[in-house]
Parts: structure tokens; C-alpha cells; sequence
């Protein structure tokens, strides 16, 4: 259901008015950049906003369920036609909503087409793009149903990697049966594995940087900027920019996992928008970049460049066994430690631990001058951190 209530015409901004723009699903900060520079902004979400001041006075809210395509697509067209809206941003992975990507598309809200968030983030239309193009060619078959899943893996043979794809689109288009579970089969690829992260405007591709991910570095841990030889990097760089270009992205973030086979670097997974929490900090903590201001600038036209590492920045992940948390110790020694920016830990003493896959992580944040000082304090982390947990018995 929408809470897009008023539908009455507003005037379309003069040309030397400021520009309206839609943003689905914004960070509090991301709001705050786009007014400060000017921009006429509208939010569109499915979640109240917090009433604590972090967003500023004045700036119109519409709830609306995400689930909805039909009231989705609604006041998207509500803000371009009623409200003047001339530009759309959706995060959050609000962009591959197909009522979002079509309708913004249809409207002529966004430079990118209307699948080009699904090509790179559906992991077998992403497949069918690189390998089209044989420049990062993994074997896959497709299996529509789970009883076709022994024959796409006897297909690719040796060690697989099998990928469930979720209904939607993508499946309708395959012709594949509702209500049924797909999946994706490709070759393993072996290897460490990289982030690439890049911000697109006008077409042009800039990679903001390359992040060392667990295996990559030290185990359980992520590194940036990545210690690539010169060579890797650039044929990693290629296939990212490569694979954005097949997909037709036009605007926005990018994030893109590459594996360093002994053949060269492979697309394993793609996504729009930037990475995550706690990858998400890594390149401000290390270069001083902004996502945010730097996706504003971008909307406002102005030159995309990638930002200098004047160090290091890593973070050092962990993930208790599942139980009860009879206590922790270490936590205050550690943010003493030189170069510690963030702790995160998620538990406290009692709460009950999941250990499904799915419970949050803990993270230390920490920057260095060098991969082996910011590998000291991981190591320092590791030994001060402890934790005591109950275990549960084994259920028959």
C-alpha cells in the first residue's frame, strides 16, 4: 500500500530551479549531501525515517511497500508526474526492483536502462553477458528445477560452484516454471579473491579501488588498498569496466568480486550500488572518500576521480560458534590499540548466538601504515579478544 496521499499538480521546475530528485531508500547521509548541494530531494521508502534531526526540516517523505510492484510503480510516477521529479537514485538494492528499474527507465528518470541492474546482480544473466564476450568465460549450466541439478553438475564436471536464483524476471524471461527453485552451476574457480568498486557517470567507469578480501590477504580478514601486482590489477580493472559496459550501467556504484585464477582474473558476483558495511568504510578510513558526496557530485555533473590511499586501511572479521555468551573480555583493551577506528560486536553477555550463516558479524576496523603493521594488530586483536560460550548439545 502507498502513503503517497496528495496527487495534486505541482509545476515543474524552471530550468534554473533546483533540481528534484527521487532517492529510494537513502542513508540519513546521503539525504544531507544531496540538499546541501542544492538538489530538490524526495524519499521514497518503505521504513519511517528516524525524527531525531538527522534528516533535514522540509523534505517530503512517501512510505510505500517495497513488495508492491503496483504501488511501487505508482508513486514513482506520483513524483515524476505530480511532483516534477527529473532524476531517480535507488539504493538499499532497490534498483533491480523491477517496478523500479522499468518504471524509471520508462519515465526517463535514469540513464540506465532498465535491466541493467538485474544484468549485473542476477548471477546467470551476469554469466551469460562475460561469457558471451569469452573475455572472463566460466563453464555454467543452467538447471531449472532441482531435478535437473544432477545433470548441469555432471555437465561442468570436477568441483562446482552451484548458485540458487531467485524468482522474478529473470526466470520468467528463461521460460522456466513458476513456483520452482533455479540454479546457476558453474566451474570452481580457485583463487583469492578481490572487490572492485567503481562509480559510473555519463557512461565513463572509474574504479574507486581494489579491496583484498578474506583469502586474499589474511584470513578473515580484508585489505585496503590490495596488494596487487600491477598486472593483475589492471586485467582486473578491465573486466569489471568490461562487464558494466555489457550491462549498459550508466550511473552509479558498482561492486564486483573477482577471483585470480591461475588462468587470470574471473567475475565471480556483481552488484549496483557500494559494498556493504564494513567494506563500505574501508575506503574512507584509508583515502578520506565519501561515498555519498561523491555520488552527489556525480548526479551534479561534475568529474568523477578515483581517491589516494595515503594508508591502509583493514578490517578484521569474526563469527562466534553458536550457544549462549556467558561473557567477553578484551573488548576495551582493543580499542586502545594503535590504528583501531571501529569495534563492532553485536552480542552481550546472554544473548543467544545463532552460528546459521546468517547471525551479525563482529569486525574490528583499524588503519596502518603497511599491510604487515595493520596484520600486527590483527594479530593483537586475536590474542586480546576472548569470548565464553555455552555450547548447545547436539540436537538428534
Amino acid at each position: 500500500m502507498s502513503a503517497t496521499a496528495d496527487h495534486e499538480q505541482e509545476p515543474c521546475p524552471a530550468s534554473d530551479a533546483a533540481q528534484r530528485v527521487l532517492l529510494i531508500c537513502p542513508s540519513p547521509r546521503l539525504v544531507r549531501a544531496a540538499v546541501a548541494a542544492g538538489f530538490a530531494v524526495r524519499i521514497l521508502t518503505d521504513t519511517p525515517l528516524p525524527t531525531d534531526g538527522t534528516i533535514p526540516p522540509g523534505v517530503p517523505v512517501d512510505l510505500v511497500d517495497l513488495t508492491d510492484e503496483a504501488a511501487l510503480t505508482e508513486a514513482i510516477t506520483v513524483s515524476v508526474r505530480a511532483h516534477g521529479t527529473q532524476r531517480l537514485l535507488a539504493l538499499a538494492g532497490t534498483a533491480e526492483l523491477p517496478a523500479v528499474a522499468g518504471t524509471a527507465a520508462r519515465l526517463g528518470v535514469t540513464p540506465n536502462p532498465a535491466d541493467a541492474a538485474r544484468l549485473l546482480g542476477e548471477p546467470a544473466a551476469m554469466r551469460a553477458l562475460l561469457n558471451g564476450s569469452r573475455h572472463s568465460y566460466v563453464p555454467a549450466a543452467r538447471a531449472r528445477t532441482a531435478q535437473e541439478l544432477p545433470a548441469a553438475v555432471e555437465e561442468i564436471g570436477g568441483p562446482v560452484t552451484v548458485r540458487s536464483l531467485d524468482s522474478g524476471a529473470g526466470r520468467a524471461a528463461a521460460g522456466e516454471p513458476a513456483g520452482e527453485r533455479a540454479y546457476l552451476v558453474e566451474q570452481y574457480l580457485e583463487g583469492p579473491e578481490y572487490g572492485v568498486v567503481t562509480l559510473t557517470a555519463d557512461g565513463m567507469h572509474r574504479v574507486l579501488g581494489v579491496v583484498a578480501l578474506h583469502g586474499a590477504w589474511h584470513p578473515g580478514c580484508h585489505l585496503f588498498p590490495a596488494p596487487l601486482a600491477e598486472r593483475d590489477e589492471a586485467e582486473a580493472r578491465a573486466i569489471v569496466t568490461e562487464l558494466l559496459d555489457l550491462a549498459g550501467y550508466e550511473f552509479g556504484y558498482a561492486y564486483t568480486v573477482v577471483v585470480l585464477t591461475a588462468d587470470g582474473p574471473r567475475v565471480v558476483r556483481s552488484r549496483s550500488g557500494f559494498p556493504d558495511e564494513p567494506l563500505a568504510s574501508l575506503i574512507e578510513v584509508a583515502t578520506g572518500f565519501s561515498a555519498d558526496e561523491e555520488l552527489v557530485q556525480a548526479l551534479a555533473g561534475k568529474p568523477v576521480s578515483a581517491p589516494t590511499a595515503d594508508r591502509y586501511a583493514a578490517v578484521a572479521t569474526y563469527r562466534l560458534p553458536a550457544g549462549r555468551l556467558l561473557s567477553v573480555s578484551g573488548l576495551e583493551a582493543v580499542t586502545e590499540l594503535p590504528g583501531v577506528h571501529r569495534v563492532h560486536f553485536p552480542y552481550e553477555s546472554g544473548d543467544d548466538i545463532p552460528g546459521d550463516g546468517h547471525s551479525s558479524e563482529g569486525y574490528v576496523m583499524l588503519s596502518a601504515d603497511s599491510p604487515q603493521d595493520a596484520a600486527g594488530t590483527v594479530a593483537a586483536v586475536g590474542s586480546l579478544l576472548r569470548a565464553e560460550i555455552s555450547r548447545r548439545p547436539d540436537r538428534a
